[in-house]
């Protein structure tokens, strides 16, 4: 990747709701709005969608004015946590009835993705876990969700990337796919070329891990398929603004972005909930782009010379001189 590419999720335009403020710190904002919001931010020539956003929009609407507007869709989600019926799970859901209409969520995103002539597809399932001590049969949950999962990359084969997203935990206290290794375990398990994973940056500190490690895990695999930006301050999923709390974690990450030649898009996943989301979004774009910049003070060889020695000390004066010198 030469520069990065960005992309903004859709909902990080829209009226962002929390618990306490279900109806959102804004005003409603129309699809067709959000686009033209996501246009006007500089640096931005692509957006991420759900599959249930075309509930009440056409999509050759939606596809026409992406094409007029420059933009790009570069990622379908799939909607298995926002539905009532989802609460007690989705494609490990019990009742067979319930678990079929998620997978059915799953198709649809595919539908949707060739319909706009998006590849890929991304699979976050946030209602698949659980709560309390033996609330699961965890060999038949593992056994569903992982043939849920195939089922849809199934769908998706050949022309659509299928990206699995982990989180620790929210909207379950457990969720299934937590962390990197789990979902390098379900890739490995399901076995099929279109199926990797995302990495969200909050997500990744949220599982204690270092984001940078994760996309190091996972491309040794071949398995990054897509990247969601973000930052937080760790104990939970905050989606603040990139590059405003971490940034020795932020700039770590991209420089095995830029070392391993990751080529895929940086998708803003974000919740400005109190801020105005245009601003936050070009705010992080902002904020991307000069870190970027900064990894042309790091000379590559004396930091993997540093690196040979494991001195921490001798590593930061190298990574320092990005602020200090």
């Amino acid at each position: 990747m030469t520069k990065p590419k960005f992309s903004v999720g859709l909902w990080v335009l829209g009226q962002c709701g929390d618990r306490y403020m279900l109806g959102g710190y804004g005003p409603p904002v129309p699809l067709d709005e959000q686009l033209r919001i996501a246009a006007s931010i500089e640096g931005v020539t692509g957006v991420e969608c759900h599959g249930s956003d075309f509930d009440d929009c056409e999509i050759e609407r939606y596809k026409d004015l992406g094409g007029e507007l420059g933009l790009v869709t570069t990622n379908v989600n799939t909607n298995v946590w926002g539905y009532r019926k989802f609460g007690r799970g989705a494609f490990a859901h019990r009742d067979p009835k319930i678990r079929q209409q998620a997978i059915d969520e799953g198709f649809r995103s595919c539908e949707t993705a060739r319909k706009i002539g998006c590849p890929s597809v991304a699979l976050w399932l946030g209602a698949d876990g659980f709560d309390y001590p033996f609330q699961l049969d965890y060999p038949r949950h593992w056994e569903l969700l992982i043939d849920g999962i195939r089922q849809v990359a199934e769908e998706a084969a050949p022309d659509l990337k299928v990206g699995i997203e982990y989180k620790l935990k929210e909207p379950r206290t457990h969720m299934s796919i937590s962390n990197v290794g789990i979902t390098l375990m379900v890739i490995n398990e399901v076995g099929m070329d279109n199926v990797g994973g995302t990495i969200d940056f909050g997500h990744s500190l949220m599982s204690q891990e270092s984001p940078a490690e994760a996309v190091c895990l996972l491309q040794r695999q071949g398995k990054l398929f897509n990247v969601h930006f973000n930052d937080a301050w760790g104990y939970w999923d905050d989606d603040m603004i990139a590059g405003t709390v971490n940034f020795w974690t932020t700039l770590e990450f991209l420089y095995y972005c830029k070392r391993l030649e990751y080529d895929g898009w940086f998708g803003l996943d974000m919740f400005p909930y109190r801020e105005d989301g245009k601003q936050a979004a070009q705010m992080a774009v902002d904020n991307i782009q000069a870190m970027w910049a900064m990894l042309d003070k790091i000379d590559p060889a004396q930091l993997e010379a540093a690196q040979e020695t494991m001195d921490a000390v001798q590593t930061q004066r190298v990574v320092r001189r990005v602020i200090f010198e």
